[in-house]
């Protein structure tokens, strides 16, 4: 038996899913839809793609993308990665172990201007922060998680507002 092929396409904005990041009160989160409109989920590995938007100061919460979940962070992705790639505006992220200490900004950081890329790995907790003077846009990837990981959505209460892919 063949399996079928699926045929390359263009996902306009018009298709995007957007609103309010409702952990970071002024942010904006853009993503993909899922497979059921656009397939993209059913790329090997693939978790979520989108678009950030962050008003200046504004600081995202702490996410984990370790191992095992410690409790410590606002959220539990899994050993996941994800990226950043800064289109317009400047970022510093905070990662480290200790979850106070990202949330807190005295972990280690990584200044991030339009035009890097961030690499996020797993094994870590993290935080980002619009440290520049003007809003900041960066498109995002992160890949989901091994079966069978139990992830930790701090807006799970928001289920009605939650990505479809994070559910």
């Amino acid at each position: 038996m063949s399996e079928s092929k699926v045929e390359p396409r263009v996902i306009g904005m018009d298709a995007w899913k957007t609103g309010p990041d409702t952990l970071v009160p002024g942010a904006e989160i853009t993503s993909v839809p899922g497979a059921e409109i656009t397939g993209i989920s059913d790329v090997e590995g693939v978790w979520g793609l989108g678009l950030y938007f962050m008003p200046p100061g504004i600081k995202t919460t702490v996410f984990s993308m370790q191992e095992v979940d410690d409790g410590t962070a606002d959220e539990y992705y899994g050993p996941c990665h994800e990226f950043y790639y800064l289109l317009v505006g400047e970022a510093t992220m905070y990662w480290g172990e200790d979850a106070s200490k990202v949330r807190e900004g005295t972990a280690d950081k990584l200044h991030l201007k339009a035009g890097d890329l961030g690499y996020w790995p797993k094994g870590w907790k993290y935080s980002v922060k619009n440290t520049g003077k003007m809003p900041v846009t960066w498109l995002w990837g992160i890949t989901r998680a091994p079966k069978g990981t139990k992830t930790r959505p701090i807006y799970s209460r928001y289920t009605a507002q939650m990505p479809a892919w994070l559910r």
